[in-house]
């Protein structure tokens, strides 16, 4: 299956059933079947995210906004907590990725404070599909596990194009950024 067919199959997918886990499940399944390419895994093609070593390539966008995305998550340090305003739909191709998903606590009425807490963390290896949900509920970070986590992440709305929230658990503070 190439990039063109992925978003064809997709986009047919939500146009149909809209989104939720039994539409992710099977956007997940078409991810696995792109995720067979040996040629996918690319470091040459990568551009920095997030500031923590992790890396990304944008493989393609889809009719109304849909991005495809190569990512990869190095062992040495998580990615910060982030949002990414979007919807996503990953699939482990390499490696393996530790994802937490965090929910807010707070309302958001105090700039700059923020109170997260852990909703779920999983491990996920080659083959390995995972989805999490629109803004707001899209608070994650990842890591590799002992060594480079490689993935297909597929948004409803392109991440590179919005500013972003950032956070920071411990002192329960989120700042804003531009986006990548």
């Amino acid at each position: 299956m190439g990039f063109e067919q992925f978003f064809r199959a997709a986009e047919k997918l939500l146009a149909e059933h809209g989104p939720g886990d039994a539409t992710f499940a099977r956007v997940g399944a078409l991810l696995r079947e792109l995720a067979t390419d040996p040629d996918l895994v690319d470091p040459t093609r990568l551009a920095a995210l997030h500031g923590s070593g992790a890396g990304f390539s944008i493989l393609g966008r889809g009719n109304g906004g849909s991005t495809l995305m190569l990512s990869r998550f190095p062992a040495e340090a998580p990615t910060p907590v982030h949002n990414h305003n979007s919807w996503g739909v990953l699939c482990v191709i390499r490696g393996r990725d530790r994802h937490i998903l965090w929910a807010r606590e707070d309302d958001g009425s105090k700039a700059g404070r923020a109170r997260l807490r852990v909703v779920e963390t999983r491990e996920l290896g080659p083959g390995d599909t995972l989805w999490f949900p629109d803004a707001p509920g899209d608070i994650h970070s990842q890591q590799g596990i002992g060594g480079d986590a490689w993935e297909l992440v597929y948004f409803a709305r392109d991440p590179t194009t919005r500013s972003r929230l950032y956070f920071d658990p411990d002192r329960e503070r989120v700042e804003e950024r531009a986006p990548v």
